[in-house]
């Protein structure tokens, strides 16, 4: 058996971890869990693929993807931190492996505004419940260290009693490994180039203060601003795509739809039924959420695309055959009342219930995490100063988030068509 356990990747020329490195063969051990292996079945990118054709990948490559980054950067911060890295080298590349253990389907983020729309994505708190209650991974972590679960946890909480940069290299305002991946990954899927990088720059410049803050070299900033630049773009481009976001609206109309009418109309096995009586994720049972995968949710559009409640039928097969909602944008010089009283109407002549046909959506701005939380500026001096003092062209991304927001309404093909909003 080799002691090289090496993996294809689209991020990385290669992806490797060694058995005898012990932080490498714990995630070695962690990818082989069921757990782990579930994340083949739960998408990255959830309704993109609707937009964007080849974008149906998973989790499970993102995760591994996400703990070798941790690794390799890591190794690099060893060099002039090797005494603040050895005590936490194992729990950062374990919590870098497990930060999505807790998604659910359908498309991870996804799936919380279509069964909880009201609440917040709580799949790191979900994570943290089967990293400490599922035995198979408690055992393997305990196994390394009986006091690593509770560092794992710790780690993905972002607790206060850790030295920050523990837990900003995979959650970190800026850059962190996670996002380090997630947008080459998803750029590549899709097709696009938006996502690029220069990673082994960015890796490179990377520093632990004497504060216990992860902070970038000065002289380094291009490498973070062309990948701050390139997230922006993917977010502009792939992820607020609005034909994405009518799509989404759609899985938000079939779960409202579903706790409105009588559970004999529709197909609904026992877990659904469990994640339709829940009104938080986090009263979700684990052998529920391990059931919660993207082949369960398809196999229940099948079924509701058969309903005897028409609305249902019809909303699962616009999914599932691609006939999803028109966007109309509301522009900020518009009179927003007026346009959501005659789309109503539209929708209401059109033949369709506004209730589940009519979605007024508005997109969140990316960087509005960074303003709070971000990578520090070392200068050449030593001294620490903010990314936006230092790099004007990160101010403006930060400042985005006081802009006014975009927002738009979707509905049927031929409601907008009765509001004169043909393209």
């Amino acid at each position: 058996m080799s002691d090289i356990v090496s993996f294809a990747d689209v991020a990385q020329p290669i992806v490797s971890f060694s058995r005898k490195i012990p932080s490498d063969a714990l995630v070695l051990k962690l990818i082989d869990t069921q757990w782990f292996q579930r994340l083949r079945d739960i998408s990255q990118t959830a309704n993109t693929r609707l937009v964007y054709m080849f974008s149906e990948h998973s989790r499970f490559g993102h995760s591994i993807g996400v703990a070798y980054l941790a690794k390799i950067l890591l190794e690099s911060l060893e060099e002039n931190h090797s005494h603040e890295i050895e005590p936490y080298r194992s729990a950062i590349q374990v919590a870098a492996l497990l930060h999505d253990i807790g998604h659910i389907a359908p498309g991870s983020h996804t799936a919380y505004t279509t069964w909880f729309p009201s609440g917040n994505d709580a799949h790191e708190e979900i994570g943290c419940n089967i990293i400490q209650e599922d035995q198979e991974i408690r055992a393997i972590l305990e196994d390394c260290d009986p006091n690593l679960p509770r560092l794992v946890t710790q780690i993905l909480r972002e607790d206060a009693v850790l030295p920050s940069w523990t837990w900003e290299i995979i959650s970190g305002g800026a850059w962190n490994v996670d996002r380090g991946n997630w947008c080459v990954v998803d750029s590549v899927l899709a097709g696009v180039s938006y996502g690029q990088y220069n990673i082994p720059a960015l890796v490179g410049s990377l520093h632990i203060s004497t504060d216990g803050r992860l902070t970038i070299k000065e002289n380094r900033l291009d490498a973070l601003m062309h990948f701050s630049l390139s997230r922006h773009a993917m977010y502009r481009q792939i992820y607020q795509h609005r034909t994405l976001m009518a799509a989404d609206m759609l899985n938000v109309a079939i779960a409202m739809r579903l706790r409105a009418i009588s559970e004999s109309s529709y197909f609904a096995d026992q877990v659904m039924q469990e994640v339709l009586s829940a009104k938080d994720p986090l009263e979700l049972s684990l052998p529920t959420i391990f059931q919660m995968r993207e082949g369960w949710w398809r196999y229940h559009l099948l079924q509701w695309q058969k309903s005897s409640d028409t609305i249902l039928a019809d909303l699962a097969r616009r999914l599932l055959n691609r006939r999803l909602l028109k966007t109309v944008r509301i522009l900020p010089e518009e009179d927003k009342d007026e346009l959501l009283k005659k789309a109503t109407e539209a929708v209401q002549n059109s033949g369709y219930d506004p209730k589940y046909y009519l979605h007024n959506f508005r997109l969140s701005h990316m960087h509005r995490s960074d303003s709070k939380h971000s990578l520090k500026v070392q200068q050449d001096d030593g001294k620490l100063m903010s990314l936006g003092s230092a790099e004007p062209l990160f101010e403006q991304l930060v400042a985005e988030t006081d802009a006014p927001v975009r927002e738009w309404i979707a509905l049927p093909a031929e409601a907008k068509s009765k509001l004169g909003r043909v393209r």
